[in-house]
Parts: C-alpha cells; structure tokens; sequence
C-alpha cells in the first residue's frame, strides 16, 4: 500500500471528527510529505508521515504537543490535531498545522538577496528567535533540530515562523531526532549527551550568527583545509563533521587562536566588523566559554540575547556624511563608517531608566517598552523624523497618548503634545511613566 497521501483525498481529524480534502504537495523529505488542505472555507497544511519502527513513540510525542494546545509563542507552526484517513488509506499517521503564509521565507533566502534587510530588521529576527525559544523553553520543552529549513522570516515584518515542530519534546525525554549536522552542540556530536536546553541554545547562538554575521561562527580556513585529496586519502563527511563541529571546535574570530579564520573573500569578514563591540563579546563568549562549559552557566542564554539584540536594534543610525546604515559602538568611538570610511561622529542619544540608549537617528522609535521594561507588543510613543529646515538633524514626534514636558538646556520648561514635534538637542524629558534626557552628540 502507498504510504503518501495525495491530493483530493479525505483525512478525518482525531480530535473534532472534522473533515479536510488534501490538496496541493507543498514539501517533501525523508520523514514524508506535506500537503495543503481545506477544512471548509479555511486552509491549513497536513504533515503526513511514512511508517517507521518508532512510529508509536513519536506519535505519542505529538499527541502530547496537541494535547498542550496554544503554542507557547506564536512563532510556533504547532501541531494542532492528528489525522487518519477517512475511508481505505495509507499506513502511516499525520498532524493538521496552520498553513504558513507565502510572505514567509528561509532564512538563507532573506539573507541572499541583493537588497539586504536594514540592521533593525536583522535584530529584530534575531530577538523574535531568541523571544519564541525562550517561551518554548520556559514551559520545559526543548526544541532539538535547529536548520535553516526550520525558521523562515517574513522580511518586510521581521516575524518568523518556527517549523517542524514536532521534533520538540519535554527535558529528558524520548528522543527521535538529535539535531541538524553543523547546528548540533559538540556534545551531542560526541554523544556525550542528548537534546535539552542547553544544547539548544548552542544551536541558537549558531543561528543568530548566521543572522547577523551571515555564516558559520566554527566554519573557516582550518576547516577548509582538512576537505583536501592530498596525500591519497581524506576523512568522511561524518569524520569530519564529529572533528570540526564535535572534538575540537574553534570559533572563527577567537581571540587566541587565529587558525581558523574566515579565508579571504568571506563576507564574514566584512559583517563581522560592522557590530558593535558589545555584541561581537557575546558570540565570542558563546564560541569559546560556551564551546567548552556545556552548561546554563557556559552558554548564553536567552536573557542575556534579549538584552543585546535590544540595545543592537537601539544603536542604528546612519552616517552623517554618506547616508550609510551604521551602529553606534560607544566602545569604538571615532571608528570608520563602512561605508565612506571616514571617522562616525557621537550620534544624539536618549538616555532612558535602567541604563538604555536610544540613538536618535532617522527611523527609530521609542516604546513603552523603553520606559517600563515591558513585554509583549511594544506601543510606540515616539518617532524620530529628519528635521523639515536643517538637513542632517531630526525631530522626535510624539505619537502617543500623552503630553510630554520637556526642559532643553538653557530654554524655559515647554510640553510637548500629541502629534507635535521637538528638535533634539540636550534637553530633559518627562514622559509621564519615567524621565530621561538627550545628549545632543557630536554629529
């Protein structure tokens, strides 16, 4: 009997006893195949999978997943009920998911387009990663197959949808799949352990990199050079995925050793210098502390993610010369633009509670988030615009609810309504919920 199930046929859900008409291949691999279905007017995606001698076990772990019901972050493309066949049909079981819409795309091909995404939407993929796992792993749940088939991102929103979930299971327990070859923690490549937390946020400090540095943090010369027929012989694939990725990984840019460097013409090289001090410590941290200490400990977690990749998304601007989409890194003060290669001026910044910087380039906003600590959607408050009559120089707009009062340098004490705009310069703010001051800048 075929083990696929093909378009027009109809499939029973377990759950609510509705019926779905499958339509439409839209993925295939070597577990099986999805397809779109309809459930009435609504459509909606069917994993159908090929029987296999663990076939039991893994169904239980899904059933379990749709037994939990909403998924623990939205970004989760969740199992949402089992299905069976409704009349004769192939062996095998499947799962009902939402159908991810058309604006989502893998990662590789944001990445590789010719227009790249702005630096805001690359951090803000990157905190909406770290957020979904976050959720994930609160609930004692863990992840485990990290790729780039797996997360797709909608470019234009910055929104990502996390696949294939249901390779995700409860710490320490049944395990059917360990991971995706170079995405893998050393030692689950050394089977030394299995799929958890901690291997999972080795995974994703693996793919954050790609995100922002736009290759593999363990991928360089050294690597390279071991693909060699030199000598009449060479490793296996597998040899040396366990070698480079398992053994003896060293990170790219490690600061001790340069051996496996990223070779010449690598666009690693390039990105890598973009980032701000603050951020490329972390990765270092994550590729060799964390390469090491497979612990909570050891590697970075989401906590300390979320608080780079905001402050990151709150360092852009652009160069006052060139127009070129820059950081702020106030621990290289005076470095070059990327772009025109002249020294980057001090940008006007907005100093907020609990130590955060918001450079007040055209573009950036201030959120509720930046005054309260808040979760959840942000509401924003404020915008910076270009200033109508002094090219180079901004205006914040107040876009929120309340009057802002306001006491530049040297100036009387002025409020601020909605819809009006001030010029930024050194001045105090209150916003009602907290107050903060602007530093004009040298720029």
């Amino acid at each position: 009997m075929d083990t696929l199930i093909v378009p027009g046929q109809r499939m029973r859900l377990l759950g609510s006893g509705a019926i779905v008409t499958v339509g439409r291949r839209i993925g295939a691999g070597g577990q099986g195949v999805v397809h779109v279905v309809q459930l009435g007017e609504a459509s909606f995606a069917v994993k159908w999978f090929r029987p296999n001698l663990r076939q039991e076990g893994f169904r239980a772990c899904i059933e379990a997943l749709v037994r939990r019901g909403r998924p623990p972050h939205e970004a989760f493309v969740w199992p949402i009920d089992l299905v069976e066949p409704l009349d004769a049909g192939p062996e095998g079981f499947g799962y009902l998911m939402r159908l991810v819409e058309p604006r989502f795309v893998p990662i590789p091909q944001v990445l590789n387009e010719r227009q790249q995404p702005s630096f805001r939407v690359l951090a803000t993929i990157g905190r909406e990663l770290v957020e979904a796992m976050a959720a994930l792993h609160a609930t004692g749940l863990c992840y485990r197959d990290f790729s780039f088939g797996n997360v797709w991102v909608d470019p234009a929103t910055a929104q990502i949808a996390v696949l294939d979930n249901d390779n995700i299971g409860s710490e320490g327990g049944e395990v059917f799949v360990k991971g995706t070859g170079r995405f893998m923690a050393p030692e689950i490549l050394r089977d030394e352990a299995l799929p958890s937390t901690v291997t999972d946020l080795h995974s994703l400090a693996v793919l954050l990199f790609f995100v922002l540095v736009h290759g593999h943090p363990l991928l360089g010369a050294r690597v390279d050079s071991s693909y060699t027929w030199e000598g009449g012989g060479h490793l296996t694939e597998l040899e040396l995925l366990l070698e480079h990725f398992g053994r003896d990984p060293l990170f790219v840019f490690d600061p001790t050793d340069a051996a496996n460097r990223p070779v010449p013409g690598d666009r690693m090289l390039v990105w890598w210098e973009l980032y701000p001090e603050f951020v490329r410590q972390v990765f270092t941290r994550a590729f060799t502390v964390g390469l090491r200490d497979a612990t909570l400990g050891g590697r970075v977690t989401e906590g300390v993610w979320r608080r780079v990749l905001l402050r990151l998304h709150d360092s852009v601007w652009s160069c006052p010369r060139c127009g070129a989409e820059v950081f702020h890194d106030p621990d290289r003060r005076g470095s070059p633009c990327w772009a025109c290669r002249l020294p980057l001026p001090v940008p006007p910044l907005l100093h907020l509670p609990n130590g955060r910087e918001l450079v007040l380039g055209e573009g950036a906003e201030l959120t509720d988030h930046h005054l309260t600590g808040g979760r959840g959607a942000p509401v924003v408050l404020g915008r910076v615009e270009a200033h109508p009559g002094r090219p180079g120089q901004v205006v914040l707009r107040n876009v929120g609810g309340r009057a802002w009062r306001v006491a530049p340098d040297g100036e009387t004490l002025k409020a601020v309504h909605p819809g009006q705009r001030l010029g930024v310069r050194a001045m105090s703010l209150d916003f009602g919920p907290a107050r903060a001051w602007i530093t004009a800048g040298d720029g």
